[in-house]
C-alpha cells in the first residue's frame, strides 16, 4: 500500500503541474491580435497564470477590446508565467516596450496604455477598474496618443 503512495502522490503532482503549466500559456484574454493599421496606444497587459489580480482583470479587459476592434489600440499579453523564459522581453522589444519592460518585469495584475509614438506611460488599469472605467481610461489614451501625433 505504501509503494502505491509513494507512486500516486508524484503522479498526480506531475499530471496538475502539466495541467497548470498548459493551460497558463492560453491567454485569458485574447489580448493578443492582428491590427490592420499602425497602433496609436499599447494595451500590454503583464500577467501570469497565478496571478489572483489577473483573474479579475483579464475577464474585463476581454469584455471591453471588441469595443476597440476599428481603433488604433493594440493589445498584447505579456506572460510571466513560470517557465516563459526570455520569450517575454522579445515579445516586449517586437511590441516597442523595450524601455518600460526592464521597470516592469516580472510584475503582473496590470495592464500599461502606452502611447506607441513617445513611448510614455497615459495610464495603468488595475482591478481598481470596472469595465466602463477602463473603456474610459482607454478611449482618453486613445485621445492623448492622438494629439501627440499631430504635435509632431
Amino acid at each position: 500500500m505504501t509503494r502505491v503512495k509513494n507512486f500516486i502522490f508524484p503522479a498526480v503532482l506531475v499530471l496538475g503541474l502539466a495541467v497548470f503549466a498548459l493551460t497558463g500559456r492560453n491567454s485569458a484574454t485574447g489580448a493578443d491580435y492582428a491590427l490592420d493599421r499602425e497602433p496609436e496606444v499599447i494595451a500590454a497587459t503583464f500577467a501570469s497564470a497565478w496571478c489572483a489580480s489577473c483573474k479579475i482583470l483579464q475577464p474585463r479587459l476581454a469584455e471591453v477590446m471588441p469595443d476597440f476592434a476599428d481603433q488604433p489600440v493594440k493589445f498584447v499579453e505579456l506572460d510571466f508565467t513560470f517557465g516563459q523564459g526570455g520569450g517575454v522581453e522579445e515579445k516586449a522589444r517586437a511590441e516597442g516596450l523595450a524601455e518600460i519592460y526592464p521597470r516592469f518585469k516580472g510584475a503582473t495584475g496590470f495592464t500599461l496604455l502606452v502611447d506607441r509614438d513617445t513611448g510614455e506611460i497615459i495610464d495603468s488599469l488595475t482591478v481598481d477598474y470596472d469595465k466602463n472605467a477602463m473603456r474610459a481610461a482607454i478611449a482618453q489614451a486613445l485621445a492623448i496618443a492622438a494629439r501627440s501625433g499631430t504635435a509632431d
